[in-house]
């Protein structure tokens, strides 16, 4: 009799231990982020703007059209489009940037701690990978033509390297508005 209750109690106890995780859905339409907490509401790191305050500005970049600079010592430039360059995507889980890439230019090993990845080649041939977590550490790679894409898992070491004898242009969407960057070299 005592070890069935038990049985039941532990069994209770389990079940009452099942937890789901996710983001929580948003409290309001947007929050632009600003910098000075005066007047402002603190929300997922950052200050919100009064949304009766918010423009067009707020949620608008001009120059991802722009080539960036690759004359450095990788033959890359990514220039970013996430939460410092454009306020309106805080909390909303996003982010994009352009990548460009000098005849055999690399963007070299990194990893983004909290978001996915998913490139598009918009000119140009890259040759692509990353590498799997521990144990096996396996290196999944492809070469990507123009229109072709490929998925990054969040937090998982990867890189990108111009094949072609050409430059090469490739923009990214992540799922994060900050998705941070840890370079493998300068760790």
């Amino acid at each position: 009799m005592v070890s069935s209750h038990m049985l039941v109690a532990f069994t209770f106890l389990a079940l009452a231990s099942f937890v789901l995780a996710s983001d929580p859905s948003p409290v309001q339409d947007f929050c632009v982020a600003i910098d000075e907490p005066k007047d402002a509401v603190f929300v997922n790191g950052k200050f919100c703007k009064d949304p009766m305050l918010a423009k067009a500005d707020d949620f608008f970049l001009r120059g991802l059209n722009v080539p960036g600079n690759t004359s450095n010592q990788v033959g890359s430039m990514v220039t970013p489009a996430n939460v410092v360059q454009i306020p309106g995507l805080n909390t909303l889980g996003i982010s994009l940037v352009r990548i460009d890439y000098a005849p055999y230019g690399l963007n070299a090993p990194h990893t983004h701690p909290r978001a996915t990845e998913i490139l598009q080649v918009v000119k140009g041939s890259l040759y692509v990978g990353f590498v799997t977590s521990n144990p096996e550490n396996r290196l999944i790679t492809k070469v990507l033509y123009e229109g072709d894409a490929f998925v990054f898992p969040v937090g998982l070491i990867h890189f990108q390297f111009n094949i072609g004898k050409y430059p090469a242009v490739a923009f990214a969407a992540l799922s994060s508005q900050n998705p941070g960057v840890i370079t493998i070299a300068n760790a």
